[in-house]
């Protein structure tokens, strides 16, 4: 996977895009619930073998998260920059929260405190998770225009 190989040359190691999670809001935002909801939680297995994670996390984040997005799919407007930062950027810190949530009620032994890195590493991820998702937004939905339009028309399914 992209995140967890290339992503890891960056410098500052906390600053590091969650690209998957960008995918997995798209897709909440444009797909159909159960092919979507069946390809992210493949994706957030996938997060969970390349991770080493034990307990399952990703594998239970990531189709929550793609069905919150579902839910909010028509009752918000996300065409704007601001406004899909500001949703993914949201989405990543739930995402952080829920993840620390689990760590602390799952592990049987007693965990040194973990709400610090709430501050040091999911509010930095957060933020260049934020910041990249418009690109990406607009990457992943040209593609899906390419990938899905009418045969016997040009690219974008224009004449």
């Amino acid at each position: 996977m992209v995140q967890t190989t290339w992503l890891t040359l960056v410098p500052i190691r906390r600053i590091r895009p969650d690209i998957v999670l960008i995918l997995t809001l798209y897709l909440g935002l444009s797909s159909s619930p159960i092919s979507g909801g069946i390809f992210v939680f493949f994706l957030g297995y996938l997060m969970d073998l390349f991770s080493g994670n034990g307990f399952g996390l990703y594998a239970f984040s990531r189709p929550f998260l793609f069905y919150c997005a579902q839910f909010l799919k028509g009752r918000i407007y996300l065409e704007s920059f601001p406004s899909r930062s500001l949703f993914v950027f949201l989405f990543a810190l739930g995402e952080g929260l829920i993840l620390l949530i689990l760590l602390k009620a799952l592990n049987p032994e007693r965990l040194p405190n973990l709400y610090p890195l709430f501050f040091t590493v999911f509010l930095p991820q957060s933020l260049s998770t934020a910041i990249l998702s418009s690109v990406f937004f607009s990457l992943l939905k040209k593609g899906s225009s390419l990938l899905y339009a009418q045969p016997g028309t040009g690219i974008g399914g224009k004449r």
